[in-house]
C-alpha cells in the first residue's frame, strides 16, 4: 500500500515527451539512440527521460531492451544518467562494464507511472558495488554519482555558457516554452519584479 509520503515523492519526475519542457539548444536529443555495453554489444535504444521539472535536471533515461543482442526480455528499464556517457563521434549511449544480470534485475518501468522512493533504492543496489553500499539521506538521494550529468554529457560539450550562477553544482539542461534562462553570450538577467528574478534570487541566494 502507497503512503502518502510515497505518493508525493515519486511526482517529482516526469516523463519529458509528456511535459511542456525540452532539450535546450546544444544539447543532443538522445531518444531513438542505440544503447551499448563497454564491447559495443546492442542494450537497447533510449525510449524516454525522466526528469526533475523543479531543478530542471535529468534524472534517468528509459532504456527500450527491444532488439537487444544480450538475450534480455523486451521491456523498459530506468537507467541513472550518470551510470551512462554520450560517446563523442556517434549517436550512442555506452553503458560501460553493465551486465546482462544487472540489467535482468532492474524493476520494469510502466510508462506514465510514478516511481517511489523504494523503487528508486532498488535501482541504485543494481549499480552499486557491495563494498559501498552506504546510501545518502533521502534530500540527497540526487547528489549520488550515478547522476552526475557531467560525466554523461561530458563528451558532447553544449553550447550553453560554463561560467552563468543560474544553478549551484551545474547548467540546466532543458527550458520550458522555448525560453533559455541563459545562453552563450547573453548577459541579461531577468526584470527586478518579476516572478523569474525571485527564482533566480531564490536559487543563488542574491541578497
Amino acid at each position: 500500500m502507497e503512503t502518502e509520503e510515497n505518493v508525493n515523492y515519486y511526482r517529482r519526475l516526469e516523463e519529458l515527451s509528456e511535459s511542456d519542457f525540452e532539450i535546450v539548444d546544444g544539447q543532443p536529443e538522445i531518444q531513438g539512440w542505440d544503447v551499448e555495453n563497454s564491447a559495443g554489444v546492442k542494450i537497447g535504444e533510449v525510449d524516454e527521460l525522466l526528469f526533475d521539472p523543479e531543478t530542471r535536471k535529468v534524472r534517468y533515461f528509459v532504456l527500450d531492451t527491444e532488439n537487444n543482442d544480450l538475450d534480455l526480455e523486451d521491456g523498459h528499464v530506468l537507467i541513472p544518467i550518470g551510470v551512462a556517457e554520450l560517446q563523442e563521434n556517434s549517436d550512442t549511449v555506452l553503458i560501460p562494464e553493465v551486465t546482462a544480470d544487472q540489467l535482468a534485475r532492474l524493476p520494469i518501468y510502466e510508462r506514465g507511472r510514478g516511481i517511489t522512493a523504494e523503487t528508486e533504492a532498488e535501482i541504485r543496489k543494481v549499480f552499486t558495488r557491495p563494498d559501498n553500499m552506504a546510501f545518502a539521506p533521502k534530500d540527497d538521494f540526487y547528489e549520488h554519482e550515478h547522476f552526475n550529468e557531467t560525466k554523461f554529457y561530458g563528451k558532447r560539450k553544449p553550447i550553453v555558457a560554463e561560467d552563468h550562477l543560474l544553478t549551484e553544482g551545474g547548467n540546466h539542461l532543458l527550458t520550458k516554452g522555448g525560453n533559455h534562462l541563459l545562453t552563450e553570450g547573453e548577459n541579461a538577467t531577468p526584470d527586478v519584479d518579476s516572478a523569474e528574478k525571485q527564482k533566480y534570487n531564490r536559487d543563488n541566494m542574491i541578497p
